[in-house]
């Protein structure tokens, strides 16, 4: 109880630590959401119509229909590649000479397509929506021309996700994300007292090593708790994000991940000499790979057995399945019990962990 008094003080009385344990993952989020949950853009697209008939113009339409792309008209390759090299434009499409009279009599009728290639997110997204368009496009002149319609027609509708699918899939993703920060300054504390020397005056008291580290443990594990309530409101109401799920069960499980998370976290403080080295391991470990290791913005590649074994290793990536099944699915614990167990699991090998390497001495 004295150490975790000791803790609650140290971070109200310190603004850093304040600001880094209860209101930045807050603030954080909004960043990252414009950054990671921007959804999809509106692409600009110029478009060459060398046909001039009723079907390319009909065509042309198909194209400008929706919010997918920006049509400007253009009348020569120069004035494509000048808007290229502007970047005023992210794609052209050229209607070839004779396009109607090939679509006609049922040959194949190619359009030609260029696309920016440096930037290849956005020709990727381009490349995907001409291809819908086309489509769209060939079973609207099926009924005109007498032709018989598709034996197929494929229209995906995304489950529990409006139209803002990406974006209301990414950012409750972003939530494991940006409880990084109160996470690392548990690490930082740990090293500071290292490196002030304050860690001498706490040796000589009859505090034990699971005292010391337990009142850590729960000291920063309830203050990021307190913050989940500013990122909940602020997905829910800010972004409009669906919340379908039971708000204590999400408090549990971020409680759940947080022990894991802070665990961890304590362990890398007892391995680093100086706050400078544990931000940046802490950095490489919690906020670097929640990107690209967790499976927040592409599945977890299980062919790869190491990449797989710390991809489940880290609290995040089980994190990120828990917030996104709960936000948008409204999944309770029963059917969450494999990321619930792992992160339970974490929870009880990091603090061993932290336990194990605590020694209570002044290296």
């Amino acid at each position: 109880m004295s150490i975790l008094v000791k803790e609650y003080r140290h971070i109200i009385r310190e603004p850093r630590t304040l600001w880094m344990v209860f209101l930045s993952p807050a603030f954080v989020l909004v960043a990252l959401s414009t950054i990671f949950a921007s959804g999809r853009s509106c692409i600009n697209l110029a478009l060459w119509d060398k046909d001039h008939t009723s079907l390319s113009r009909q065509f042309a339409a198909t194209l400008s229909s929706d919010d997918d792309f920006s049509v400007s008209y253009v009348s020569g390759y120069g004035e494509v590649e000048s808007l290229l090299m502007r970047q005023n434009i992210g794609a052209a499409v050229i209607i070839p000479p004779g396009f109607a009279d090939k679509v006609q009599s049922s040959d194949a009728a190619p359009v030609q397509v260029i696309l920016d290639g440096v930037d290849t997110f956005v020709a990727g997204q381009a490349a995907g929506s001409l291809l819908g368009h086309a489509a769209d496009f060939g079973l609207a002149l099926s009924r005109p021309l007498s032709r018989p319609p598709l034996p197929l027609q494929i229209r995906s509708r995304s489950a529990y996700l409006s139209g803002e699918a990406e974006r209301e899939s990414m950012i409750p993703a972003l939530i494991p994300i940006v409880f990084s920060l109160p996470v690392m300054a548990a690490a930082l504390a740990l090293a500071r007292e290292r490196e002030t020397g304050s860690l001498e005056s706490l040796v000589a008291t009859p505090v034990r090593g699971p005292e010391y580290l337990g009142g850590k443990l729960i000291a920063y594990v309830t203050t990021a708790l307190v913050g989940l309530l500013p990122v909940w409101l602020e997905t829910t109401l800010l972004f409009g994000v669906p919340f379908r799920g039971n708000p204590l069960l999400l408090a549990l499980l971020t409680a759940d991940f947080l022990l894991a998370s802070v665990g961890m976290a304590l362990f890398i403080g007892n391995l680093a000499r100086s706050q400078q080295t544990a931000t940046v391991i802490a950095l490489f470990i919690f906020f670097v790979p929640g990107f690209f290791l967790t499976g927040m913005i592409e599945p977890i590649d299980t062919t790869n057995l190491l990449g797989s074994a710390i991809s489940y290793a880290l609290p995040s990536t089980h994190f990120v399945t828990i917030c996104r099944a709960v936000f948008l699915k409204g999944a309770n614990l029963v059917e969450m019990w494999r990321p619930s167990l792992a992160l339970l699991i974490l929870s009880i090998i990091w603090m061993g962990l932290g336990t194990l390497t605590f020694k209570k001495r002044v290296r």
